[in-house]
């Protein structure tokens, strides 16, 4: 892959996160659960094209699409649960807020072993590309 053809990758992935981004403040992320509502959907997103970025091989490959069916899930839960509108008064807030750290700590908690597993498969610059490229949640 060229520079050009990388840059143009990096930069597809930025505007699309921005536009995410965008989308979760307007629906009122941004007051409560705004980065970790979108944490599952950024993930998916930097996950996407990974393997191009950092040339992976095939025990890399094998390692990254199980971490990207986790990632699935752990998006798929978030976005159930950050769904419908928002909550109005104090104590519904609260429990919205407590459900959406539920299930973001048991997605983490699932993606973990999944992540660790990948990362040993890579060389230090694939995992310093990494490091650089993925949005993991909570970070």
């Amino acid at each position: 892959m060229t520079s050009a053809s990388r840059f143009l990758l990096v930069g597809v992935a930025i505007l699309s996160a921005a536009s995410l981004a965008s989308v979760a403040l307007a629906r009122g992320g941004g007051r409560m659960g705004g980065n970790l509502c979108i944490s599952g959907a950024m993930l998916d997103l930097s996950l996407a094209n990974l393997d191009v970025m950092i040339k992976a091989d095939g025990p890399q490959n094998a390692a990254l699409e199980e971490l990207k069916k986790g990632a699935k899930q752990y998006s798929d839960n978030m976005s159930r649960v950050c769904s419908g509108d928002g909550p109005t008064d104090v104590p519904a807030k609260l429990l919205a807020a407590d459900k959406r750290l539920d299930v973001a700590l048991t997605g983490v908690r699932k993606l973990k072993p999944l992540a660790e597993k990948f990362y040993v498969t890579l060389n230090d610059e694939q995992k310093a590309q990494t490091n650089v490229f993925l949005d993991w949640p909570g970070l």
